[in-house]
């Protein structure tokens, strides 16, 4: 389902225009304020799935969400000299740090330093025969951040072009709500390159989502300080016919008043006398409920007859059998 590409590009214009004037406001009062903010795809799905996944979706852009001036950080299984070099004459001046699986239970064992290295860096990439040693190495705080890191295949032959591909796409880290947000961009990035990547994430992400396009509700565009504006809702379902309620509630006014006036000639002695047939069935029916009682009784009291020694007893039992054969052993 296409989206309407004006739509999209009238709305990644108001974004970047409405970040701008708000930091040229708040320049005077605070000078440490960053001025580029990021810019989020926000989906919300009609039903959720259940399913949890370690492993982010892959979905590859037009145009690279990384700069030189953006900071990437490279999780490696095992810190081998030859390797690490190999990695930095890679082309890659974004990848700022290589930390091996090792560093991290040790260098990085506590919460703050931990902290101060998610804060670091833009992405993370790992080895992705690690991915599911990672959380535990990790902490919960990269994954409450959706910081996780996105898995490469270090072992495969053409490494640039391995490593390039993981940096030219974004992730879509599935959320246990129904509302999910995929980083496209940032408001510094010119706007027919933003409308791109808001395109072919969507495109990816309908892949991923169960049931595609059905079950999406909403899709919006937002940036880190924004409101979201919405760019798709999805179309309410058939329509359901309600009958003339005004018809109906007078029809059954109507035969109330019927049965309030026959009710009103019983009670006057102008009803008409049980037929004698009727009188007979009732007294039978009576008299089978009686029966039917007393046999289900009947069978209660069998139960009880068989059920088994209550704990009482067969403690008593248990003890008087012990202390016979103690007895029988003495003798």
């Amino acid at each position: 389902m296409p989206l309407n590409h004006e739509l999209v590009t009238k709305a990644v214009t108001s974004l970047i225009e409405h970040t701008r004037k708000k930091h040229e406001s708040e320049e005077s009062t605070n000078l440490l304020a960053n001025s580029v903010e990021s810019m989020h795809l926000i989906i919300t799905l009609k039903k959720v799935s259940h399913k949890m996944r370690h492993k982010p979706y892959r979905i590859p852009l037009r145009n690279c969400l990384y700069d030189d001036s953006s900071s990437v950080c490279l999780l490696i299984k095992k810190f081998d000299e030859d390797h690490v070099e190999k990695l930095k004459n890679l082309g890659f001046p974004v990848i700022k740090q290589i930390v091996a699986i090792n560093e991290l239970k040790t260098k990085y064992s506590s919460f703050e330093s931990k902290r101060d290295l998610m804060n670091s860096h833009d992405l993370f990439l790992t080895d992705d025969r690690m991915v599911h040693s990672l959380p535990k190495a990790l902490g919960g705080k990269f994954y409450l951040t959706k910081k996780i890191p996105a898995p490469v295949n270090l072992r495969a032959k053409n490494l640039r072009h391995e490593v390039g591909k993981a940096l030219k796409c974004t992730y879509y880290r599935a959320a246990r709500g129904s509302c999910n947000a995929v980083r496209i961009g940032t408001t510094d990035m010119p706007v027919e390159r933003l409308v791109d990547n808001v395109e072919d994430t969507l495109a990816g992400l309908v892949r991923h989502i169960p049931k595609n396009w059905d079950n999406i509700q909403t899709v919006g565009i937002k940036a880190s300080t924004s409101l979201t504006l919405p760019i798709y809702n999805s179309a309410p379902s058939a329509a359901t016919i309600f009958e003339d309620v005004s018809a109906n509630s007078k029809a059954e006014d109507e035969d109330g008043d019927e049965e309030m006036n026959d009710t009103a000639g019983a009670s006057d002695g102008t009803a008409e006398s049980a037929p004698e047939g009727a009188t007979k069935n009732e007294e039978k029916a009576d008299a089978k409920d009686k029966k039917d009682k007393k046999d289900k009784n009947k069978k209660n009291k069998e139960k009880s007859k068989k059920s088994p020694l209550s704990r009482k007893k067969a403690k008593s039992l248990v003890k008087t059998h012990s202390k016979k054969r103690a007895e029988a052993a003495s003798a």
